[in-house]
């Protein structure tokens, strides 16, 4: 007998989104998926006719969760557009306010948002034989973290009143004020700007940042050594659920201080210098690192989505003479086309279908930290890639509460499925290694400061024509920016975010999304319920992160009443 599921809203994420589910109850395995935003953003249409630079702080607006993400695409964006290379150590500034960020993030991510599905209180409530097993198993780090049972780490996971939750809690304060002391605040920071950053450095701001980066750095070494213990011992009971083949695109982040120039003819130069690699893994292999490549497969569609589809070709080819798609962002056009809702077999979310194209074959990726650091390892662009695993060594952490005081050697390897718990496990590694970057980046910027390099910006010339793409990297995913600049103002602006490749829906020959994808054939573990704990678990497990500031668009401007509110709202 088949069992339906609506949950709306669905909690513990940010935004607006919901999940259709149907559950065989004989086999008690999931049979069909829909994953639908709510809610319509309408940045592309807001940015039109402004000054390209503009949008480095109105697409920040996107999100309060990750702003920083779309800051640094969108300033790569402007930077190309307008032809304005930032000076090592303001790249190196951007780097270190991103880093922040991601820093926050990932704690925030794995023990507030995605861990309580584990922690004592769910399962006494969902599982409580697992409980019983957990509260008598060892923790095999318990040396580096303190809890003597895997049973203590479900409790210290607890909301609002566990230790890990709490401890987590301060860890992303501290990622936020990090990216305050260089960026000027935080959500959506305001020193960004083409050709650098506005934001005077000394050796006392960057000995500060040192400061708060030790901490994490202690934190990290408990933070895997928790997540190993928890993870290691949930395999045993939720393995199947959330499970994926790895297809996985990842833009890579953290530029070289002396590669990045932002011209598009040297982007695979600098992209592949990345501390966290670019590229493309499908049909069991790399299919690209190539950053240019990336950039022309990116693909996006509206057959399932509330828009009209377009027809016009404005850009026939990019810079090198590349040929450019028509479903690609630099020809794409936002047309808001409401539709009613829940109408699965047409069009039933206001998200759009993101796909990355390989000549006339499209691929359904997974973006977030399990593909980037999948991808950063099998690539071997990077001195700690294995192939099979990233090897690297966390710095001491010069902190006398420290756990782990000395230095710790730190591998993530390639886990052998694709679930909902490695997703988690690769977001914990994934702030470990983004610290590890963070320390050895600092040395240099900090040489190159006490050395009398100060210079965080280069003057430009504003050209009245350009095109420009800024790729990067969000703690979910890639994130990129597109802009087509005409007589010095935005004629053509679009914005792919990293939950719009995972969640969204069914494409053109009927293959679902990630989260669709990744529901499907998952386990039903609960008992004598059906409250789809396992659908949380496993959309959690991407961290979604939708559009938290909607902006509604009546064809004339943005409207600011509430009684204003036109049906394209999509309410």
């Amino acid at each position: 007998m088949a069992k339906e599921l609506i949950i709306e809203p669905l909690t513990r994420i940010e935004g607006h989104l919901a999940m259709h589910v149907k559950a065989d109850e004989k086999t008690k395995k999931y049979t069909d998926a829909h994953s639908y935003a709510t809610m319509f953003r309408g940045f592309e249409i807001i940015l039109r006719n402004r000054e390209p630079a503009d949008a480095i702080w109105i697409t920040q607006r996107i999100c309060g969760v990750c702003p920083l993400p779309h800051a640094t695409a969108s300033a790569q964006c402007v930077d190309m557009t307008y032809n304005a290379p930032p000076p090592p150590v303001g790249i190196a500034l951007r780097n270190f306010t991103l880093i922040a960020e991601e820093l926050y993030d990932s704690p925030l991510g794995c023990c507030i948002l995605e861990g309580p599905d584990y922690s004592e209180q769910i399962l006494g409530k969902y599982a409580p034989d697992v409980l019983n097993d957990a509260q008598k198993t060892k923790a095999n780090n318990s040396d580096k973290h303190g809890y003597a049972k895997v049973g203590d780490i479900l409790t210290g996971l607890n909301p609002i009143t566990g230790s890990i939750w709490l401890k987590a809690l301060g860890m992303s304060k501290l990622g936020r004020k990090m990216a305050s002391l260089l960026a000027g605040k935080h959500p959506h920071v305001n020193s960004f700007v083409p050709g650098g950053i506005g934001k005077t450095i000394n050796a006392s701001d960057l000995e500060e940042y040192a400061g708060m980066l030790f901490e994490h750095v202690a934190f990290s070494k408990e933070f895997i050594s928790i997540f190993d213990d928890l993870i290691d011992f949930m395999q045993g009971y939720y393995e199947d659920v959330g499970v994926r083949e790895p297809i996985f695109l990842s833009g890579g982040c953290y530029e070289d201080l002396g590669a990045y120039n932002a011209n598009y003819r040297d982007m695979n130069d600098w992209g592949e210098k990345r501390a966290v690699t670019p590229g493309v893994f499908a049909d069991g292999k790399i299919i690209t690192n190539n950053l240019i490549d990336i950039n022309l497969g990116v693909r996006e569609f509206v057959d399932h989505s509330h828009y009209e589809d377009w027809d016009s070709i404005e850009m026939e080819s990019d810079p090198l003479g590349n040929k450019v798609d028509k479903n690609h962002p630099w020809n794409e056009q936002t047309k808001p086309k409401p539709g009613p809702p829940k109408n699965w077999d047409d069009k039933y979310t206001w998200l759009k279908t993101p796909r990355w194209a390989e000549n006339k074959k499209t691929h359904v990726v997974e973006v977030g930290p399990l593909a980037r650091m999948f991808i950063t390892a099998k690539s071997r662009k990077v001195p700690e890639a294995t192939g099979k695993s990233l090897k690297f060594t966390l710095p001491s952490s010069r902190r006398i509460d420290a756990k782990v005081p000395g230095e710790l050697d730190v591998e993530w390897k390639i886990p052998k499925t694709m679930n909902a718990l490695e997703r988690i496990r690769a977001r914990a590694y994934f702030h470990a290694y983004t610290a590890y970057v963070a320390y050895n980046q600092l040395l240099a910027a900090l040489g190159a400061v006490k050395a009398g390099n100060t210079k965080v910006w280069n003057k430009y010339e504003k050209p009245k024509e350009g095109i420009g793409v800024g790729i990067n990297e969000a703690m979910r995913g890639i994130v990129a920016h597109w802009c087509i600049m005409k007589d010095g103002k935005i004629h053509k602006y679009q914005v792919i975010a990293p939950t719009t490749w995972n969640a969204s829906p069914r494409d053109s020959e009927g293959r679902p999304g990630p989260y669709e994808d990744a529901i499907i054939g998952s386990p039903m573990t609960e008992k004598g319920t059906f409250d789809g704990i396992d659908v949380v678990r496993t959309i959690r497990s991407f961290d979604p992160c939708l559009a938290c500031a909607i902006h509604v668009y009546d064809g004339k401007g943005v409207l600011k009443k509430k009684e204003e509110v036109s049906p394209a709202c999509g309410l």
